[in-house]
């Protein structure tokens, strides 16, 4: 198998996705928007959704085994995990009914309003009562935007953030849910034709230096106190925030 790049863009990959790769083991996610937005400037768009289609499933089980509380994380993330695999194939049929620049400006405002909120009155949060319910319904949402922009990580971390977890059971929960994503993803890319077999070995290259990146961003993550890592959380969402509506003003 040949590599569809030379030797000097492959090291250029590798080190987007070890910049990726620490921005998400600090915080838990992050890795797909900071690749795709800088992978375009030395790899076509398409490929760039390819090697992240490979790389975010195995980041992210990894990203599992590093949190450890499991089944704590499988039990904040499975509400969510049901309403998104119900809705991504509904939202797949409304991708000629609405443009992907409107949707992601809704989206990346309802993001921002988020953030401005939480960090305004940091004791937001989902009541114990309607927390299946509500992930459930965040699962419906992220589901259909997936469909539609395959952009759907603000959401999950918006929920996730909002139970107020441990960061552990918060990287877990997190983790499970882009599992599968991922999974569903680079399925539905392999369908369409944008994952090819010539995707798959850069692909795979590029998870060593995403993993290294984890590593590092983790072992320094796990010394902040839980405020300081829930207002970087909240920052580094803004900053994605800011970025898909950029982008939205770009495309429409």
């Amino acid at each position: 198998m040949t590599l569809p790049f030379d030797l000097l863009t492959l090291a250029e990959v590798a080190a987007i996705y070890l910049l990726a790769g620490l921005v998400k083991g600090a915080t838990g996610f992050g890795l797909p928007v900071v690749a795709v937005t800088l992978l375009p400037f030395f790899v076509p768009y398409e490929m760039a959704l390819a090697l992240n289609a490979i790389v975010i499933f195995f980041t992210n089980i990894q990203q599992i085994r590093q949190a450890g509380a499991l089944r704590e994380g499988l039990g904040a993330a499975w509400p969510m995990m049901l309403g998104m695999a119900i809705m991504v194939p509904v939202g797949a049929l409304f991708t000629v009914g609405i443009t992907e620049a409107t949707l992601m400006m809704i989206l990346g405002s309802f993001v921002l309003l988020f953030v401005v909120t939480s960090l305004l009155n940091s004791s937001l949060h989902i009541p114990k009562g309607w927390q299946q319910r509500t992930g459930f319904g965040m699962g419906l949402l992220s589901g259909f935007v997936g469909a539609l922009t395959s952009a759907p990580g603000p959401i999950f971390v918006m929920y996730v953030h909002a139970l107020h977890l441990p960061r552990p059971i918060f990287m877990a929960g997190l983790g499970f849910i882009m599992v599968l994503f991922g999974f569903v993803v680079g399925a539905s890319y392999a369908w369409v034709g944008v994952l090819r077999l010539e995707h798959v070995l850069p692909g795979l290259l590029g998870i060593p230096p995403a993993m290294l990146g984890m590593w590092l961003g983790n072992s320094w993550a796990k010394h902040l106190p839980i405020e300081t890592f829930r207002k970087i959380v909240l920052i580094l969402l803004g900053i994605l925030a800011v970025v898909i509506i950029y982008r939205a003003l770009g495309e429409g």
